[in-house]
């Protein structure tokens, strides 16, 4: 009856086959070099015994005299996976987001001002109106001239009915844009027509606007282009 028997792994078996030089040569199967590190990890000795510090040594320095010295520094990550290029996206990207939401948080902020504003001034604390009026006026041709003027009280409330003389323009659609000096834009009245007698007519509560001055500008709206500025006038509230 035949059995396998197996080799005893000691130093003579090492060195009969040259089992170090194999291992430093990275010709050792996986399984043999596994066995050679488990054994030099028992018998430190035999490492000692073969003076392979030093024998190191003196290889790293022979390749660096060769002019071909090993690189034992650790291998660097690309910038991309370093820790400060983490970190500094991570800042980044917290910054982008308090960008972000500070922004949002003003548009809704001015939006919610301008509906206040436009809310107030086509609506605002209504009261009855006493009178009835109705007036046609030409408004001003250049911009800043500020002759073409109405004036309306909220202490004495009436409903105007304000015509617009705009017989001299070609455009048949405009738009009025309403601007409360020292404040800014207050409303914007989009697609209105000329009637019959070529006028823009404009009904309102004169209690219905906060007190101050405003600047209309009317602007037609041709089929192509851009919108052309036509007329302008002011309104006072007092």
């Amino acid at each position: 009856m035949n059995s396998e028997v197996t080799p005893l792994f000691d130093r003579k078996f090492i060195e009969e086959h040259q089992l170090m030089e194999r291992y430093l040569e990275q010709k050792l199967p996986p399984k043999g070099a596994r066995e050679l590190e488990n054994w030099c990890r028992k018998n430190p000795q035999y490492l000692d015994e073969l003076n392979l510090p030093v024998r190191t040594q003196s290889s790293l320095k022979l390749l660096e005299e060769s002019g071909r010295p090993e690189d034992l520094s650790e291998v660097q990550p690309p910038w991309w996976k370093t820790l400060y290029f983490l970190i500094g996206l991570g800042v980044v990207t917290l910054l982008s987001v308090i960008a972000f939401w500070a922004l949002f948080a003003r548009y809704t902020l001015l939006k919610g001002e301008l509906a206040e504003t436009t809310t107030r001034l086509t609506q605002g604390p209504l009261t009855t109106p006493v009178t009835l009026s109705t007036l046609r006026l030409s408004p001003d041709r250049i911009a800043g001239a500020d002759t073409a003027r109405v004036s309306v009280s909220r202490r004495a409330p009436q409903l105007l009915d304000l015509r617009i003389n705009m017989q001299y323009s070609r455009e048949s659609q405009f738009r009025l844009t309403v601007d409360k000096e020292e404040q800014g834009r207050a409303l914007i009245i989009e697609n209105l027509t000329k009637d019959s007698n070529g006028d823009l007519r404009l009904s309102f509560n004169s209690s219905g606007l906060a007190a101050g001055t405003y600047k209309v500008r009317i602007e037609g709206l041709p089929m192509r282009g851009a919108p052309i500025a036509e007329g302008w006038l002011v309104l006072e509230v007092h």
